[in-house]
């Protein structure tokens, strides 16, 4: 039998709708639509604790991006057969899926899958020892330590790979205060739930690799069940550091971010052609010498940032098929457009 840790602290000024229960549990069917933000924002790791505030400001999107969160029949899932035991099923449109149970005392998560784009579908499974995320109540000072163990499965060099997986995840409500957001959006009694899993597995040819998946879910159970701003980071490492061999990096909000005004956004405009493309694109437009171009993925991840001059070809063989933003900076002012690969 496995053992948890479980530490909670229900502090007497915690009010009711600032703790995690079974009564605000999400329930199928619960939805929510996101806004896509930039992917590196500062997670505010540091802030934490009692009547702390969030200051998110100054935070970027990208405009008419937007991502569907919602809770559904892990049956209605593409990867439902791999989670058989599950009963729901956290989806964040085209990107995360997070397969779970619940009941009036806990929420158990199976397991995971996620889109990275050298790897496909990454799908770690809990098949052998659960992963216990929240134990009714959960509020501030709740901590809850526990072991999980399964496998990983994804696409490595064109070849299916099943590698086994074992870890330790650390799960907790570690801040409750105001959350701000860009547009004077400012949120009181707001409540962060954070995680941090981290499993180790084998990768073909290079070996021992550590599988990381860090969330911070921010709740106003005033206003839903569902997170109203997440921040995600899941990456595939070997040991010791170093660039990740995958990486998957997600920040969504619920309220509108900041965006390129009309008058910054016609300081300068450019174009991509052909497009759509397979191997081979061509960047034309009234920038300066001194601008940078970048490739994002649609999670809001750089995959490749460049100093480019118009005219200039870009080689985008190596992208999976898809749709990415293309982002050039000049002078402080940012313009984007939407490339598709073939």
């Amino acid at each position: 039998m496995k053992k948890i840790l479980l530490s909670t602290f229900l502090f007497a000024s915690v009010s009711a709708n600032a703790q995690m229960t079974s009564a605000n549990e999400p329930a199928i069917g619960e939805t929510s639509t996101m806004f896509l933000c930039d992917s590196l924002s500062d997670n505010l790791n540091a802030i934490s604790g009692s009547g702390v505030t969030w200051d998110y400001t100054g935070l970027n999107g990208y405009q008419g991006e937007t991502r569907v969160v919602d809770v559904v029949d892990p049956a209605s899932t593409p990867f439902a057969a791999s989670y058989p035991a599950s009963t729901k099923a956290f989806q964040v449109e085209n990107t995360l899926t997070t397969y779970f149970t619940s009941t009036a005392s806990e929420r158990v998560s199976q397991g995971f899958q996620f889109n990275e784009a050298s790897f496909g579908d990454v799908l770690a499974t809990y098949t052998n020892d659960e992963q216990t995320m929240v134990t009714y109540p959960f509020a501030l000072g709740g901590l809850i330590v526990d072991a999980y163990d399964g496998n990983v499965d994804y696409t490595f060099n064109g070849f299916p790979v099943s590698e086994t997986l074992t870890g330790t995840a650390y799960s907790w409500v570690d801040g409750q205060g105001t959350l701000d957001l860009p547009n004077g959006i400012s949120l009181p009694n707001v409540i962060r739930y954070k995680s941090i899993d981290t499993a180790a597995t084998i990768v073909p040819l290079l070996g021992a690799a550590e599988l990381m998946k860090t969330q911070y879910e921010y709740y106003d159970y005033t206003d839903q069940n569902l997170p109203i701003f997440i921040h995600t980071t899941i990456s595939l490492a070997l040991p010791g550091g170093g660039l990740p061999l995958a990486e998957l990096s997600l920040v969504l909000s619920k309220y509108e971010a900041n965006y390129a005004s009309i008058d910054d956004i016609n300081k300068f405009t450019f174009n991509v052609f052909p497009n759509p493309a397979k191997d081979m694109i061509s960047v034309k437009g009234n920038f300066s010498a001194e601008a940078t171009g970048s490739i994002i993925d649609q999670s809001g991840r750089v995959l490749e940032t460049i100093n480019i001059q118009s005219g200039q070809s870009i080689n985008i063989s190596d992208l999976a098929t898809g749709s990415y933003f293309f982002t050039i900076q000049d002078s402080g002012f940012i313009t984007t457009k939407t490339i598709v690969k073939k």
